[in-house]
């Protein structure tokens, strides 16, 4: 899984298009998505890891339409005996997802912050907002772990304890990696 997650990392950190992802782990649209992760619930059959793994999922496609970098979909990479998902995108990244309904967003640490804390969407006038906090009060909840990164911006649970960072390296996009 190690080797996976270093490539996975590789490909949304850099801007070439070569892809470096096995092509049965790249979503390019929403339902090839939504197809994989109906089987990902019916194999763990744990309704809320199910939800939280589409709530990302699903951003990636709706904050993204019409505006992919370069790579249209998802990555979606999962291991049960690891119990660790991974979901990667190279979209616009939350910093610019947010930045159209809150212009005075100055850095992507920030903007995690607000995306995770905060009842707020990139997809105004809808009275949306409320996905990312459902995602890390579950995983808090669950004593799972969550690191997301998108641009220099990151944060990550574990133990119950939110740490938001401010990376040397930038993610084109959106990096999720979950464990269960």
């Amino acid at each position: 899984m190690n080797e996976i997650l270093d490539n996975i990392t590789n490909w949304v950190k850099l801007q070439e298009t070569d892809s470096i992802i096995p092509p049965q782990n790249y979503y390019k649209t929403r339902n090839l998505f939504q197809s994989e992760l109906n089987k990902f619930m019916l194999e763990t059959n744990d309704y809320l890891l199910t939800a939280i793994v589409g709530e990302i999922g699903n951003n990636s496609y709706d904050h993204n339409l019409g505006n992919w970098r370069d790579i249209v979909g998802i990555v979606f990479v999962y291991n049960f005996a690891n119990k660790t998902v991974i979901l990667a995108e190279r979209g616009q990244g939350i910093k610019e997802t947010l930045s159209k309904v809150k212009n005075d967003i100055k850095t992507d640490e920030q903007a995690i912050n607000i995306a995770l804390t905060e009842i707020i969407s990139g997809r105004a006038p809808e009275q949306r907002g409320n996905g990312l906090k459902f995602v890390s009060k579950i995983v808090k909840e669950k004593n799972w772990y969550l690191y997301l990164q998108s641009g220099n911006g990151s944060i990550e649970i574990s133990n119950g304890n939110i740490e938001f960072e401010t990376k040397s390296d930038y993610v084109n996009g959106c990096l999720a990696v979950i464990k269960y």
